[in-house]
């Protein structure tokens, strides 16, 4: 099932305490694109098809090779390039928030083969998700 763009940012927005469409379209798509580098491509890329419109896209733009980052460093990035005053602790709810909009509209499994590929200490970020799943 594949849930339209409107309705996956909404609820993203909401499980985030985001109030604000732009921020929270930002938030996803800066989010997705950091997710998208962290993982091999085969599994940004199988939950690319899964999610609409820039989402999807956002998870496959990414470099030929993935980065291999800890937990830490990748909150960090994601806080640095949301930008909107978001430090590390907001970007841990983004990212909670994310993962549990995403399972919850369809994308659970593809999401779990990207949190396989992932350290331990990235668990955390994926909590949400394996309740929405």
């Amino acid at each position: 099932m594949r849930t339209d763009y409107d309705t996956i940012v909404d609820d993203f927005g909401d499980r985030a305490g985001i109030g604000n469409m732009a921020n929270a379209e930002r938030a996803a798509i800066e989010t997705l694109l950091t997710l998208g580098e962290s993982v091999p491509t085969a599994e940004a890329d199988a939950l690319g098809v899964v999610l609409p419109g820039a989402l999807g896209d956002a998870i496959t733009e990414r470099a030929e090779t993935h980065e291999e980052r800890d937990v830490e460093e990748f909150v960090t990035l994601v806080a640095e390039r949301q930008g909107f005053g978001v430090d590390a602790e907001d970007a841990v709810i983004h990212a909670r928030a994310l993962m549990a909009a995403i399972a919850a509209h369809g994308g659970h499994d593809e999401l779990q083969r990207a949190h396989a590929e992932l350290p331990d200490d990235f668990d955390p970020l994926f909590e949400t998700a394996e309740l929405a799943g």
